[in-house]
């Protein structure tokens, strides 16, 4: 599936915008603040509902205005609208049909964004790293995401009671038991799904990334559950708990290890060896997405290549000229590299100024 068009009303720095595109490769150019990110990001808000760069929904409100809008046209004939107020909250319409519940479109059209601020998958929490692989878990299995949103729910919960409990002795033990019971079958599903997926994964994550680099990349997952997870597991830490007002057992505490060789990346790896490691993840979630939904996911590739060489830029172009993708988006800023690319065959152009997105 490819989007044939798009239309952008007061998304960030646009406030009237619409673009047709290729169903193959599309070039977007521009300097800086010119809006290329954003234009990706208004796609991406398209197939999964929400900003791969704000989490506040406000945020990407165009200044001044109470409320934005997307709407997309894509190679099945379908439409998808987003439209948010600030106070009216978000809404999801598949050819003008309100979505009751935001799940229901996980998956309809799969993703990949790469782009600069994915640097902190390596450099930063745990948790950016948990959000990579249960965004890719969640576009392929439904019940992974609901489960997912089960848990979530169920630590908030947990941890609202715990919170609004004065004393220890105060504490209902019935309550913290059901509490428990459902977190032990969360905590094992999860865990489980997600050890089976980073196995998976990292077998192919070491294919593509040996065709793009001679680097030993790998991929480790960390978890402290473990079959037989108890109740009274949950119990040993319910003193810490209450203290801390936090559950400090569960699979929100999960990490992924990324190695080069057998050293953290963040620490000894080049910024051009922790980009090649960042596009070789995303270029396998590609490669996941189109084999579990049989589909051909939209790829998103934001100022791909900046802190490469021309070395890696030349492995890279190679990759992506293979038959494997579809629907490209690329933004650059360097005019050299636009010049070549104009004269190439089949490559539509996008050329975005720093004026008013009218």
């Amino acid at each position: 599936m490819h989007i044939d068009k798009i239309l952008i009303n007061n998304f960030k720095n646009y406030k009237a915008f619409k673009v047709d595109f290729s169903s193959g490769i599309n070039y977007i150019f521009g300097e800086n603040g010119a809006g290329k990110t954003n234009l990706l990001d208004a796609i991406y808000y398209l197939s999964l509902g929400k900003s791969a760069i704000n989490t506040n929904e406000d945020e990407n409100i165009r200044k001044k205005e109470f409320f934005f809008r997307i709407e997309g046209n894509y190679s099945n004939k379908n439409s998808y609208k987003c439209y948010y107020e600030n106070k009216s909250g978000k809404k999801l319409f598949e050819n003008d049909n309100l979505y009751k519940s935001l799940r229901k479109h996980i998956g309809k059209i799969p993703v990949v964004f790469v782009k600069p601020l994915d640097i902190n998958l390596l450099r930063g929490y745990s948790l950016s790293r948990r959000k990579f692989f249960d965004t890719l878990i969640s576009q392929t299995d439904e019940d992974y995401l609901n489960k997912l949103v089960d848990y979530n729910r169920l630590i908030k919960q947990r941890n609202s009671y715990l919170k609004n409990t004065y004393y220890f002795k105060d504490i209902d033990k019935d309550i913290i038991r059901t509490y428990n019971a459902k977190l032990i079958e969360l905590n094992l599903f999860l865990s489980r799904v997600r050890k089976e997926t980073s196995e998976n994964f990292n077998k192919e994550f070491n294919e593509v990334s040996e065709n793009l680099t001679k680097e030993n990349f790998n991929i480790e997952y960390s978890t402290e559950i473990e079959e037989g997870l108890k109740h009274e597991d949950f119990n040993k830490k319910l003193e810490h708990d209450f203290y801390t007002k936090k559950t400090s057992l569960g699979i929100h505490n999960d990490d992924y290890i990324f190695y080069l060789d057998d050293r953290l990346i963040k620490r000894y790896g080049s910024q051009g060896q922790q980009k090649i490691f960042i596009i070789s993840l995303k270029i396998c979630e590609y490669q996941i997405l189109m084999r579990k939904t049989e589909k051909n996911p939209i790829i998103l590739l934001d100022d791909v290549y900046h802190k490469l060489d021309n070395k890696r830029i030349k492995l890279l172009n190679k990759y992506i000229e293979k038959d494997i993708f579809k629907q490209i988006f690329i933004t650059d800023s360097v005019y050299e590299r636009l010049k070549k690319i104009k004269k190439l065959k089949n490559i539509n152009i996008i050329e975005l100024s720093n004026e008013e997105k009218v």
